[in-house]
């Protein structure tokens, strides 16, 4: 029998740094499937830990206790359960290294087969804080995209918990053969979002430089030189609320990143290679630093 971490991310929804939302919202969807993953493993005999962290914190302070909690036990495997936004479709899963690959792989195939929506597949990075800190192998769940109709028409937590943990124990789930995983391209197109209210995304940035101190501007949703120079210049080890709007304003443009409010301390980061990608097709220094240039490009000012 096995010994495992299991967590939701963020905090509960409402509370402080709390997930994606859509169709779905994903601090109450994880914590869906957290709980039915735990409940699976358990009465087949294996020993599970809860490390979700429900209090109402930064983004940083939650990643922190979640770690700590995880580090507290000696353990198999850390599994940390999400759900996923930014305009794409399916389950991906990913890990700091190779170590959990094949169950990171199972995962895939499982939930793809479970939910019947597409699969991702297995990708690494070493810049997501549980990942890198945590002291045994672990891998993030990205359980389907919370603001994509598909997925939320064939979205079951429970058929998705029962999928994850069945890929913890080294069990299969065969599909109906309908959501075949799709060829991925070598150079994935970008994919704007249409539907994508900028001038609503705007408005919320104009109301947060004014809140935080780097402005006081009219909040009229209509980006001018004093919403651009209220923007503060982001780059790694950025956090909060600003930093989330602009993950927010990347996935529109179909830059895909986590929405979490955090940039990131390292390269490999999917804020920081979102970033560099936005910045060389826009004929912008690729520096991963969101400075006036940045910005009046995202505000669509030049």
């Amino acid at each position: 029998m096995g010994t495992y971490n299991i967590h939701a991310g963020h905090c509960p929804q409402g509370q402080g740094a709390n997930g994606a939302s859509g169709f779905l919202m994903e601090s109450v969807e994880d914590r869906k499937v957290k709980d039915r993953v735990i409940s699976v493993l358990r009465k087949a005999g294996h020993t599970v830990y809860d490390c979700t962290d429900d209090s109402n914190c930064t983004v940083g302070q939650n990643l922190r206790r979640i770690v700590d909690k995880c580090n507290a036990h000696a353990v198999d495997l850390d599994v940390s359960i999400h759900l996923n936004a930014g305009g794409g479709t399916g389950v991906e899963v990913w890990c700091y290294s190779d170590k959990a690959a094949d169950i990171a792989s199972n995962i895939c195939d499982n939930v793809s087969n479970a939910l019947d929506i597409r699969s991702r597949g297995v990708k690494y990075t070493q810049g997501l804080y549980v990942l890198k800190n945590t002291k045994a192998p672990a891998l993030l769940v990205e359980c389907c995209f919370v603001d994509n109709q598909n997925d939320y028409n064939h979205w079951n937590a429970e058929k998705c918990g029962d999928a994850i943990a069945s890929a913890i124990a080294g069990k299969k789930i065969q599909g109906s053969g309908a959501a075949a995983p799709a060829p991925k391209p070598a150079s994935p197109t970008v994919k704007p979002n249409a539907a994508f209210d900028l001038e609503g995304w705007v408005r919320r940035l104009q109301a947060e430089c004014n809140r935080q101190g780097f402005s006081d501007q009219t909040v009229d949703g209509v980006p001018g030189p004093k919403t651009l120079a209220g923007c503060p210049t982001l780059k790694r080890g950025a956090s909060g609320n600003i930093t989330k709007l602009l993950q927010e304003r990347l996935n529109s443009l179909g830059y895909h990143c986590g929405v979490d409010g955090d940039y990131g301390k390292a390269p490999f980061h999917e804020t920081y290679d979102a970033i560099i990608k936005y910045q060389t097709d826009t004929s912008l220094v690729p520096d991963a630093i969101v400075g006036p240039k940045t910005w009046s490009k995202l505000l669509r000012l030049s």
